[in-house]
């Protein structure tokens, strides 16, 4: 076996090579891992406020960006995924992900972590794209909250072959899925720590006698320099923790840029939303096996798309595009979600307050998940705003109630909100539930901690997600509006061109 003539990568950590580093003349590569991650269902290329106005991504230029890195090396290949592959965008969603998996199919990947997002649409979808799957869906922290038990559909990893190498892939899934799902999707599941699990999985792995152990996980970091120092998140502590090292992680989830070793273990995340690849190649360097990493923009005026992949996309966005061409309205500026406060947050807000005829709305930041042009808006670009197809619901709660929720919104990252019908001053430099100043009501008065207000929500933070546990039992009435509808219906009725709302909603306080 292979490892039995070479130092195996957790020896010779020190002689990890990162992107900037070229291989060394006579360098040999034994395999070539091309990755991505959070693809959310981005079949079709995206110009992005940081691409100076050209087409990023799309899988068809992904899938010819993997062709030329497999024909030029002249070794074997495997095109793995960390996660959240189907959820984000209308010809992917109005399928339930199958035109997504449908591509991935083609494109030859070898296995696929499961993401938080792939349980959007309940497990039951989950099973039928897993199904669908011509590669293994891979998690080996999930378990059944009723016995333990690893759930039929769930593998927690799989061998897989390139060329004339085994290589074991073990997949994991971000703990946090039940706050970043629809918690009622996953409520007869449990998602474990991972170090245990993910050691006992390699070990496992390991016993089959691979060449190469790689770890696809849904859990991710942010680093500095390129992706390349001070990594600090999930990923990395998961990788300090293991005593079972693997090859590779292959990580998701934060749609960050990492290319760097931890505890000996490389690490790499290409962004997100095909718009970057990973490539890792495992090389025999005078005996020593060492890994390069890097990661690349996949700019889709540059070299040739995969033409079937490419066949595979039109298709599918010919089926949709009927419905996501349809223009909605007119905006007089660019939206885009930047910063914790925004405009595009605010109208956001307004349209879900005004579905539900509440006092107060609220929405949470990660719902809201990309920008407006200028100019004529379509029916698709809002879809891709708000993807998630959250109902929008009404609560009847007390002001003290009202109060832990923007306590909460303020006080944890992934909590973070826009607000309509209320404007909040906190003093960041207060205690987590105490930073709340004062919470003033459009007509000008305060909010009474013993009166009753009515709360329009996403039920997803009516049910618990993004750490909203206080609105979790009580009781809600779903208004049958979906998010994007709200915001559709919203648009339309507006004076045109639309100026969302400027300013703040939830501001520092400036001092006594």
């Amino acid at each position: 076996m292979f490892r039995r003539h070479m130092m195996p990568l957790s020896a010779v950590a020190g002689a990890l090579l990162l992107a900037a580093q070229a291989r060394a003349p006579g360098d040999t590569i034994l395999l070539r891992v091309l990755t991505t991650n959070d693809v959310h269902g981005s079949l079709q290329a995206q110009v992005w406020p940081w691409s100076n106005h050209r087409p990023v991504g799309g899988l068809a230029a992904v899938a010819g960006m993997m062709d030329r890195l497999a024909a030029s090396c002249d070794c074997a290949t495997i095109r793995l995924d960390a996660g959240d592959v189907m959820q984000g965008t209308p010809v992917s969603n109005l399928s339930y992900g199958r035109a997504t998996v449908a591509v991935f199919n083609a494109m030859g990947y070898a296995a696929s972590a499961i993401g938080n997002h792939e349980f959007d649409w309940g497990v039951d979808t989950l099973v039928a794209r897993i199904r669908q799957a011509r590669f293994p869906w891979l998690s080996a922290n999930i378990r059944e909250r009723a016995n333990d038990a690893v759930p039929p559909w769930v593998k927690p990893w799989a061998m897989v072959t390139a060329g004339r190498w085994r290589i074991a892939v073990i997949g994991y899934t971000t703990i946090t899925t039940p706050t970043t799902t629809r918690p009622s999707n996953v409520a007869s599941l449990r998602f474990d720590s991972g170090p245990a699990r993910l050691d006992a999985a390699i070990a496992a792995a390991r016993r089959e006698h691979p060449d190469f152990v790689i770890v696809v996980a849904h859990e991710g970091a942010f680093c500095a320099r390129g992706g390349t120092t001070d990594c600090r998140g999930e990923v990395v502590d998961l990788a300090n923790a293991l005593t079972e090292k693997p090859d590779l992680i292959v990580s998701g989830h934060t749609h960050s840029l990492i290319q760097t070793t931890v505890n000996g273990i490389p690490i790499i995340q290409a962004r997100s939303n095909a718009t970057a690849l990973g490539v890792v190649d495992f090389v025999d360097s005078a005996g020593v096996r060492v890994a390069h990493l890097r990661v690349s923009t996949v700019w889709a005026d540059r070299g040739r798309p995969d033409t079937a992949v490419a066949r595979i996309v039109a298709d599918e966005v010919r089926r949709v595009e009927p419905l996501t061409s349809r223009v909605v309205a007119t905006l007089a500026a660019p939206l885009a979600p930047q910063g914790d406060q925004y405009p595009l947050g605010n109208l956001i807000a307004d349209a879900d307050r005004a579905a539900a005829h509440t006092q107060i709305a609220l929405v949470n930041n990660g719902g809201i998940r990309a920008d407006l042009p200028a100019g004529r808006v379509t029916w698709g670009e809002l879809f891709a705003v708000e993807p998630f197809q959250n109902f929008v619901t009404r609560l009847r709660v007390s002001g003290a109630v009202v109060r832990q929720v923007l306590e909460h919104a303020v006080g944890a990252a992934e909590a973070r909100a826009h607000v309509s019908g209320v404007r909040v001053v906190v003093d960041p430099s207060r205690p987590p539930g105490q930073r709340v100043v004062s919470v003033t009501l459009d007509g000008g008065g305060p909010l009474v901690d013993s009166a009753t207000y009515t709360l329009a929500v996403p039920d997803f933070v009516a049910g618990g997600g993004s750490g909203y546990a206080m609105l979790r039992h009580l009781p809600a009435e779903n208004t049958g509006v979906v998010d994007l509808d709200a915001l559709v219906a919203y648009l339309r009725h507006l004076p045109q061109p639309v100026r969302a709302p400027e300013g703040a909603r939830v501001v520092e306080s400036t001092g006594p």
